[in-house]
């Protein structure tokens, strides 16, 4: 494996640097990075600092996707700034068809999104997730969504991340829960966020062996 380079391009005497014919702003300008050479094969290896400074950029930005039919661009991104801005512009951006990135300020406002939901938009259903790095389809599998659910009638010594977790297991795959609960401020409700199938019914009650052996029952709300 060699480097195709040693560092940058060096402009040879006599050629023209072709960047002086366009006018741009500084932050439109490019760098050349030698790529890398493996059998012939061309492939890039970024490094770490450019990866974690991607990441850093995206770290407040949430995806999100409609159910059924999108609504006016210009509308959608005025109703997100009116319910989600608050005092700072929050910025939509389109990523794909039926798919966008919303990037906040910062993270309390982001996580304030996230766990207030279901969110409507134009009376039109939005789906929304957390930004991860590694993201490599921005997409959503539409068989599966992610829901809010209120667990009620918990005992206190299940009130725990692995505890929530097998509860919220009986429904689908457990995502994470609000600061409320994780924190356990709130014990008469624990609110989780889980992916279940579209088409799936969630059930009212779930039932619990406890340790004594009997059965005890937690009631399930869709918000």
């Amino acid at each position: 494996m060699e480097d195709s380079g040693k560092g940058k391009a060096t402009m040879e005497p006599g050629v023209a640097d072709w960047r002086i014919l366009f006018s741009v702003a500084a932050d439109q300008t490019l760098t050349f990075f030698p790529p890398q050479i493996d059998n012939g094969k061309t492939f890039i290896a970024p490094s770490k600092e450019i990866y974690e400074e991607g990441e850093q950029y995206w770290r407040n930005a949430i995806v999100a996707q409609f159910v059924g039919k999108i609504p006016n661009f210009g509308a959608f991104q005025k109703m997100v700034n009116i319910l989600w801005g608050e005092s700072s512009e929050v910025d939509v951006r389109p990523a794909g068809t039926n798919l966008f990135i919303i990037q906040f300020p910062n993270s309390e406002l982001r996580d304030r999104v996230l766990e207030s939901g279901p969110w409507h938009i134009q009376n039109k259903p939005i789906i929304v997730s957390k930004w991860e790095p590694g993201l490599r389809l921005l997409e959503f599998n539409m068989a599966k969504l992610p829901i809010w659910v209120k667990l009620s009638n918990i005992h206190l010594e299940l009130f725990s991340h692995k505890g929530i977790s097998y509860i919220a297991s009986a429904l689908g795959n457990p995502l994470y829960m609000d600061r409320f609960t994780a924190g356990k401020q709130r014990l008469a409700i624990a609110k989780v966020c889980i992916e279940i199938y579209a088409k799936m019914e969630i059930p009212k009650t779930i039932d619990v062996l406890r340790k004594d052996g009997t059965v005890g029952q937690i009631y399930v709300e869709i918000p």
